[in-house]
């Protein structure tokens, strides 16, 4: 479980696709890691497999491969990183569970005094029955609040500390973000009858 409060950035190396696909980064921790830990990479929970000095290497499930962005990032290209909620951690932003639903497009960046307004366009119809004003979506991994929304696009103001804290600083109109739709409003949309 994650709270979509990025910890860090790590450096795309490589996403090795023949066989199981492995993806290798570097980065520096805010503390120890081992094989087998879950870390979330653009908002996506995957497993590390390997340690060689500041190069990780993770396993990638066909199901994530095909879900998410990780397969459109070249060489050095910043991902967002987070480690996963301890008991002792307090959940200051939302519940994430690293499970990504799929990915959207950036439509739209504008700055704004005081924040960038991002829109961003998805094509899954589904996906509007869980998004509301002021509710929950992690972006790349970053959980945002969503500010307006249509039948295909929703909206959200980022403030400058989160953005120049994290890889939406390097997105562009066009690219593809990796979408992990409000946890509880699914729960709480699939327990009303």
């Amino acid at each position: 479980m994650f709270t979509g409060l990025v910890s860090g950035l790590g450096e795309f190396r490589s996403l090795d696709k023949s066989g199981d696909p492995v993806l290798k980064l570097t980065t520096e921790f805010p503390r120890e890691v081992a094989n087998g830990d879950s870390v979330a990479v653009n908002g996506s929970c995957l497993t590390i497999v390997k340690i060689a000095g500041d190069e990780y290497s993770f396993n990638v499930s066909r199901e994530t491969f095909k879900k998410t962005n990780l397969a459109d990032h070249m060489k050095g290209d910043l991902m967002n990183i987070e480690l996963p909620l301890t008991l002792n951690d307090l959940v200051s932003g939302h519940l994430v569970s690293g499970h990504i639903d799929g990915v959207a497009r950036v439509r739209s960046i504008a700055r704004k005094k005081g924040s960038i307004r991002f829109v961003f366009g998805f094509t899954t119809p589904e996906w509007r029955k869980y998004i509301i004003e002021k509710g929950s979506v992690a972006i790349n991994g970053v959980s945002l609040t969503v500010n307006e929304i249509t039948s295909s696009t929703f909206s959200s103001e980022i403030l400058p500390f989160t953005f120049e804290k994290t890889n939406l600083r390097t997105l562009s109109i066009g690219k593809r973000v990796n979408i992990e739709l409000d946890l509880v409003g699914k729960y709480l949309y699939n327990q009303i009858p």
